[in-house]
């Protein structure tokens, strides 16, 4: 991933599509990011496109050449959205007066420059025609640029729309440009006004920034902001949270660290091509390593809640683990996340300490191995992956090179050595049902789960062996002793 690099339309390609699909009068001009990335030599995965027309017949036309999909992201702005394979291209209606009409060239600039000095920032306050190659830069954007500073359009930038105090965040680490004294001032001024940004568009940025390297220095940003206490105060509560003596760090600056290993270690097991695809996680339209990232970013939520210091002084965090687990279901509803995503972070939150449990196993048997594969199937990797970016955090430089091997093998063995495949169904429920002489009811659940096990260990083979297993599990089971 991403899977359609070779096939992605360029910006010079759907520049011309676009060109060629405009209607009698209209015009479009290439906007905001896409020039941003040209110019800096990066890769241009949104493409956004200001029209002085029909911004859906346009769209459509889009979508009909590079055969991607299509549909409306905003009525009142009169925006569209063509996705082809892992490439955006925005077509949105040109701000400041009606669409079409007379091709008069004055008032046409003029409503381009309305519309560019409305954005947030001057480095994406850029156009380009769609029929030439001259920069429209109303506000010094280039210079923005080339001087590595971010500057906002206006005072009322980040007021006009609060969300933009997240993207602020997510542009200033990612292309390195230093917030100027009055951007920063007005993002802490703007931080409160997040509260009144849904859910989801806020789920949306911060997958976005999850989607990038820079994304622990961006949180700290947002933290030092105050925004991240008012969009995710789950984490904002890690800050200053001191834990034991085994850990170097604080919860937050060790959560932060965790996300810094997330792109080493998936390539270090393997590579992106073992994770679970976003769409079947859950959160689908995003990076590949999103997912697993929230997972990292909420793995300690819980810690703050159960924290406690005990009579010899030992800070202890018993269950903050299913702590975690329920708080991400939390987060979840708030953010209108699916039901398939909160059961994949919850799930990869509510295991992230059991592989380190079982490096301290001796000796480990195969039955602990497929256990633990079974709990938390069929997110094996993610979670190896979770469990290895939280123990590089842990210690710092008192890091055991010798205790890092372990669980590094371990992880390799329960990622590669235990069978991926479906243990065999040897017994339906109406068999354990006459085996046991027992009726419908949770102890069938509970006798096939353990059968499972048993076969996904190695140790029962055919039906023959099956039986024999449980009624002999079935035996101590009702002795107490199962």
């Amino acid at each position: 991933m991403p899977r359609y690099a070779a096939t992605l339309p360029t910006s010079d390609e759907v520049t011309r599509a676009a060109l060629a699909a405009l209607g009698p009068g209209e015009a479009g001009w290439l906007v905001g990011g896409c020039l941003r990335d040209e110019l800096l030599g990066r890769r241009v995965r949104d493409i956004d496109i200001a029209l002085d027309g029909r911004p859906e017949a346009l769209a459509r036309a889009l979508a009909d050449r590079f055969k991607g999909g299509v549909y409306a992201t905003s009525d009142v702005f009169g925006s569209w959205r063509v996705v082809v394979g892992d490439l955006h291209i925005d077509v949105t209606a040109l701000r400041g007066g009606p669409p079409g009409g007379p091709p008069d060239p004055e008032t046409r600039a003029l409503r381009l420059e309305a519309d560019l000095r409305a954005r947030d920032v001057t480095v994406d306050a850029l156009a380009r025609p769609l029929d030439g190659d001259d920069i429209v830069d109303p506000l010094s954007g280039l210079d923005d640029l080339a001087a590595g500073r971010l500057r906002l359009c206006s005072p009322a930038s980040l007021d006009d729309d609060p969300l933009r105090v997240l993207r602020l965040a997510r542009l200033a680490r990612v292309f390195e440009l230093i917030p100027d004294a009055a951007a920063t001032e007005a993002a802490i001024r703007g931080s409160s006004g997040l509260s009144r940004v849904s859910g989801e568009r806020i789920r949306d940025e911060l997958c976005a920034l999850l989607g990038t390297r820079a994304a622990p220095l961006a949180l700290r940003d947002l933290a030092v902001w105050g925004a991240l206490a008012v969009v995710l105060p789950e984490v904002d509560r890690l800050r200053g949270v001191e834990q034991n003596p085994y850990h170097h760090l604080d919860v937050f600056e060790h959560t932060l660290e965790a996300l810094t290993y997330v792109v080493g270690v998936v390539a270090q097991l393997g590579g992106r091509r073992f994770l679970t695809t976003p769409a079947d996680a859950g959160l689908p339209g995003v990076e590949p390593l999103v997912p697993v990232s929230w997972a990292v970013l909420l793995h300690d939520i819980g810690k703050p809640v159960v924290r406690v210091v005990d009579e010899q002084g030992r800070v202890i965090f018993w269950h903050h683990d299913e702590t975690g687990r329920q708080m991400t279901a939390d987060i979840g509803r708030r953010f209108n996340f699916s039901n398939r995503f909160v059961e994949y972070a919850g799930t990869l939150v509510r295991q992230h300490l059991r592989l380190g449990f079982l490096t301290r196993e001796e000796p480990l048997t195969r039955r602990a191995l497929a256990r633990y594969r079974r709990d938390v199937d069929p997110w094996v990797f993610e979670s190896v992956v979770v469990s290895l970016c939280d123990r590089l955090a842990t210690r710092g430089e008192k890091t055991s090179l010798t205790s890092m091997a372990r669980h590094y093998r371990l992880a390799r063995t329960v990622w590669t050595g235990v069978s991926k495949a479906p243990a065999p169904q040897l017994l339906s429920g109406e068999d354990v049902m006459e085996l046991l002489g027992i009726e419908p009811g949770p102890d069938v659940g509970r006798a096939l789960d353990a059968l499972e096990e048993e076969i996904e260990a190695g140790e029962v083979a055919d039906a023959e062996g099956a039986q024999a297993f449980l009624q002999e599990w079935w035996r101590a089971d009702q002795a107490g002793d199962a």
